[in-house]
């Protein structure tokens, strides 16, 4: 009897070749491990690429930046370079190489001591995070290239000085203008136009408004002011009869500013154009002697009336002049404040040439005799702990030894004329 079934096939044995359900699944299995595998060679090497290294709080990679001008008193025009592997890492490196170069550039940096760089070091990723707080304006991408595999772009930003000033000032990086006040006194100030009807004038009204929101006290005078009979006098014993300065002389300032101004025009393709130059020299008023000087300059433009780039280049030379007036004063105070001395002495006490000297070699710290006649003299002082001419006037009378009496005949700021006699009188005579 046969017992075969229909259809029978001998069983497979495990040594024969696989099934096609097999082949597929090992395919299968293999393309997900090269997917695996390509996954994560990716993801290494976008780890590894120089953009994922620049942090938000990281300094600029660029430190190649310049001033371009003083936009207004509290924000700055600013030319800077940025670096990247991509555009857009260029784009926020010129934001933040703008930023450093407010902070550490130029003759105005805002940390301009060891001190102050160390204790910004400490919160400086703050700061580089939120540089685009402190940008007020950005202008156009001047220029763009490639260069050793990196782009670099050059575009003008406006920093807003006085929100970065105050931020530094709220974290103790930088002291407050009142608090510094305190320390050391920040001078006062004459702003005198040499021409009062003309753009000189414009021009030293708004360099006072820009020196005003830097802390100082400052006052706009007119070269052509009537000058006092008493104050000529005292400027003719040391020979110097510059009108601007025996302005300065009367308002007892300790410091005088020069301002001319000029707009210059010309056509360009059938266009007038205009340009404004403010020119501005800084001088001690008690020894007469210049301390800075510099010219801003607006950008050239076409424009209806020149008001406006006066404005510009006024900002421009208020600017960098005041960098020059910083660092002299700070140089000056530690001296001792400057003040301008005139004595008279009258006729019945005598020579007391020898008393006048060894008084003010003992009540100050430096005293200079500038000039002296039989009976008048003139002396630059430097007095520490002495403010204003009232202080020094009261040292005086403390300690003088000598005949007659001090008498003040005139009392300004800086400047103080006094007469030495046996009775007070508001006249004074000198040789």
């Amino acid at each position: 009897m046969n017992f075969a079934r229909p259809n029978w096939k001998p069983k497979q044995h495990n040594n024969e070749a696989p099934s096609h359900k097999y082949q597929e699944k090992k395919k299968i299995m293999s393309y997900k491990l090269f997917t695996a595998l390509t996954l994560v060679a990716l993801l290494t090497a976008c780890a590894s690429t120089p953009e994922s290294r620049v942090h938000p709080t990281d300094p600029p990679l660029s430190h190649q930046a310049t001033l371009v001008e003083s936009y207004s008193s509290s924000e700055v025009l600013i030319r800077a370079t940025g670096m990247g592997d991509s555009m857009v890492q260029a784009r926020n490196d010129a934001r933040k190489a703008a930023l450093w170069f407010a902070l550490f550039g130029g003759n105005n940096a805002l940390l301009s001591t060891s001190e102050q760089q160390q204790a910004f070091r400490a919160q400086e990723g703050e700061f580089w995070a939120n540089v685009q707080s402190y940008i007020a304006h950005e202008g156009d991408i001047l220029s763009k290239r490639v260069e050793g595999g990196q782009n670099r772009i050059e575009r003008a930003l406006r920093i807003n000085i006085s929100n970065l000033k105050s931020d530094l000032v709220a974290r103790n990086i930088i002291s407050d203008t009142a608090e510094l006040s305190e320390m050391i006194a920040n001078p006062v100030i004459s702003v005198i136009a040499d021409d009062p009807e003309g753009d000189a004038r414009h021009a030293a009204n708004v360099f006072s408004e820009y020196l005003q929101d830097r802390g100082f006290e400052v006052v706009v005078l007119d070269a052509n002011e009537t000058v006092d009979e008493i104050v000529q006098q005292a400027a003719a014993l040391e020979g110097n009869i510059d009108p601007m300065y025996m302005l300065a002389l009367q308002t007892g300032s300790d410091i005088y500013i020069s301002i001319d101004a000029e707009v210059a025009e010309r056509q360009v393709a059938g266009n007038r154009v205009a340009q404004s130059t403010v020119g501005a020299t800084a001088y001690y008023t008690a020894t007469g002697s210049q301390l800075g000087a510099s010219s801003g300059y607006s950008e050239e433009r076409a424009i209806a009336g020149g008001a406006a780039l006066t404005a510009e280049a006024a900002n421009d030379a208020a600017d960098k002049v005041l960098g020059q007036i910083n660092r002299s004063w700070q140089r000056e105070i530690q001296r001792g404040k400057a003040f301008k001395v005139v004595v008279n002495a009258s006729p019945e006490v005598g020579d007391i040439s020898r008393n006048v000297h060894r008084l003010f070699n003992d009540i100050c710290n430096r005293a200079r005799r500038n000039a002296a006649g039989s009976t008048s003299f003139d002396y630059t002082l430097n007095c520490e702990g002495q403010d204003r001419a009232m202080d020094l006037l009261m040292l005086i009378e403390d300690n003088y030894q000598g005949p007659g009496q001090v008498f003040r005949v005139l009392d300004s700021g800086s400047f103080l004329i006094i007469r030495i006699g046996n009775s007070d009188s508001n006249s004074i005579t000198i040789e």
